[in-house]
């Protein structure tokens, strides 16, 4: 890509996230944050797999906008769950460890993905972030989320 299709592709991804926490943010109100959450998840598991197997430019702009719609529901919605499963009077120490652990998390990440790559190539290191989702996923399986609502918003 030329700097020219990176600004392009840049700028989709980032549209994308906006409009992707935006719709996963109404469907978060009517099926619950754990839930859309998973949703998300498996939808980037999606986005691994088509990025494993992407060789066409016009795909790779497809992976962008998904990735995007991914990118901006599953922050949106993981605050948002961490925010109704934490104790009110622990939340500034809850959100705490929720960034420490997405600090590191974004080292840890692309330091596994650079290992593989050295040894093996991209393709292969796409598939350990498709681990560290995976591992998200069935470890969010085991959250209780709060059934009761403080308050209901309707549009």
């Amino acid at each position: 890509m030329d700097i020219g299709e990176i600004v392009i592709f840049f700028a989709m991804v980032q549209t994308s996230a906006i409009i992707g926490s935006l719709l996963f943010g109404i469907l978060a109100d009517h099926l619950g944050h754990k839930r859309t959450l998973s949703m998300t998840l498996l939808l980037w598991l999606f986005i691994i797999i088509l990025a494993y197997f992407v060789q066409e430019k016009w795909l790779f702009y497809f992976i962008g906008i998904l990735a995007g719609i991914a990118l901006g529901s599953s922050q949106s919605t993981s605050r948002s769950l961490m925010s109704d499963i934490t104790p009110q009077e622990k939340k500034t120490e809850f959100f705490g460890f929720f960034s420490f652990f997405g600090k590191a998390s974004a080292i840890l990440g692309p330091f596994v993905f650079g290992v593989i790559s050295v040894y093996f190539n991209q393709r292969f290191a796409i598939l350990s972030v498709g681990f560290f989702l995976l591992t998200g996923l069935i470890l969010l399986q085991g959250v209780k989320e709060r059934t009761t609502k403080i308050f209901s918003v309707k549009f």
